[in-house]
């Protein structure tokens, strides 16, 4: 259970004056990162949706993420969304974030964190544990997160304010025919995001991108037989996530990166019975360092981090407190891009996590078994490409799945995708 909270760090690290203008193409995206072995010691335009200050350097800016293959030749790919960030003024910037329950992140767009199957957290989200509990889908799933984005910027700092809300209502009312008395029921789902970030010079060598997300998903249900009472599952995610890039000298930057995550909430039995528990309590930071090495068109970046992870599930009656943890380290991801034509562009990576995780069980009420192995991920580890195609302000990025250069000469007329992930973006004149 703990080697999923290995996606968890990977996914969270991916994680401004006028300078900015001079480092910064509109241009990229998930695919463009993963493509870049999930790199995370460059700018690029899908980091707003870790620190929403991003759109004060992507303003005039919209993002099209079509997701990743769900299989060969078939629609709705996974973890779509779409982002914009348009200019108000010389300071000012609207915009926003339209995502799927299947964000492909851990920022502000994240839904009911438990129950989004990218970043695997090791228990289940609000909507699924109200539904267990009452032995039925009477509470809705929620979708469609709505995340709006301003920007202000002062001289070398912009700042950055997100605000997101997603809901949903399942309610019934049933009059009273014959004996059978009347009958209703109420099932919710809500989710708020806060999401405030900063990108600043703080000297002329130094940049800092700092944000920090709040996210406080809940859901109900009830009805109006005799003894029912409600139930409830509530929980509060925040992380912080801190990247510098410093300028060594005109070609190369030292990025350190600092990420910190911790998720908890409660739990209402309701229903017949009355109670109340803990979901299991998450924290994980990470840190370490890469660096980021630009001449002309090539592009060179990667560095490795050290991340600790623990979980505490709370007793229970017959059940002790259990703790569990992974360390992983080392968590390597490399990358390089270069323009190959006019309109071209390559890109390589790695990237590779060596653990270990401690797992208890419990063995009595009051004693514990203690199990120690090594793992290694993510599950696709290893050699990542892709391409990036540029046709004035558009541009479509692509992570190629590999195997199709193994493929040789079959690929023509072949069942087999050529491109896993897909990124679109237009940069407006």
């Amino acid at each position: 259970m703990l080697k999923r909270i290995s996606a968890i760090v990977v996914f969270s690290i991916l994680l401004i004056s006028i300078s900015f203008a001079q480092d910064i193409k509109k241009t990229g995206g998930l695919a463009r990162l993963s493509a870049m072995g999930g790199n995370l010691y460059v700018m690029d335009p899908f980091f707003n949706t870790v620190n929403t200050a991003w759109n004060g350097v992507y303003n005039n800016f919209i993002l099209a993420d079509l997701g990743t293959t769900t299989g060969s030749f078939s629609s709705g790919g996974f973890g779509q969304y779409i982002s914009g960030s348009f200019s108000a003024g010389r300071s000012w910037t609207f915009g926003g974030i339209l995502a799927r329950n299947d964000f492909p992140g851990v920022g502000v767009a994240l839904l009911d964190p438990g129950a989004n199957s990218t970043i695997s957290l090791p228990f289940s989200g609000v909507v699924s544990t109200v539904n267990g509990l009452r032995g039925f889908s009477g509470v809705i799933a929620l979708d469609n997160n709505v995340v709006l984005m301003a920007t202000y910027k002062l001289r070398n700092t912009i700042i950055g304010l997100g605000l997101a809300y997603a809901g949903t209502t399942n309610d019934a009312t049933i009059p009273a025919v014959g004996a059978a008395p009347a009958f209703t029921s109420e099932g919710s789902a809500s989710q708020l995001g806060f999401n405030l970030g900063i990108i600043s010079d703080i000297t002329r060598n130094i940049k800092l991108d700092i944000a920090g997300t709040l996210l406080l998903p809940s859901a109900s249900f009830k009805n109006s037989s005799s003894g029912d009472t409600e139930t409830k599952a509530s929980q509060t995610y925040i992380g912080v996530n801190a990247r510098a890039f410093w300028k060594v000298n005109p070609n190369l930057r030292f990025v350190p990166i600092i990420t910190f995550l911790t998720v908890s909430g409660t739990i209402d039995s309701g229903g017949t019975s009355t109670g109340s528990s803990d979901f299991p309590s998450l924290t994980s930071f990470a840190f370490g360092g890469g660096l980021n090495y630009k001449i002309g068109d090539f592009l060179l970046a990667g560095g490795v981090l050290f991340s600790s992870n623990s979980l505490t599930i709370a007793s229970t009656s017959g059940v002790p407190e259990l703790s569990n943890s992974a360390t992983l380290f080392p968590i390597w991801n490399l990358g390089a891009e270069w323009q190959l034509l006019d309109w071209l562009y390559g890109r390589i990576g790695y990237i590779a996590i060596t653990g270990s995780t401690t797992l208890e069980t419990p063995a009595s009420d009051t004693a514990v078994s203690e199990f120690v192995a090594s793992f290694f991920g993510p599950s696709q580890r290893g050699a990542t490409l892709g391409v990036g195609f540029r046709f004035g302000d558009f541009s479509l990025d692509a992570m190629v799945n590999e195997d199709v250069l193994r493929q040789g000469f079959n690929i023509v007329g072949g069942g087999g995708p050529t491109f896993f992930l897909i990124t679109t973006s237009y940069a407006l004149p």
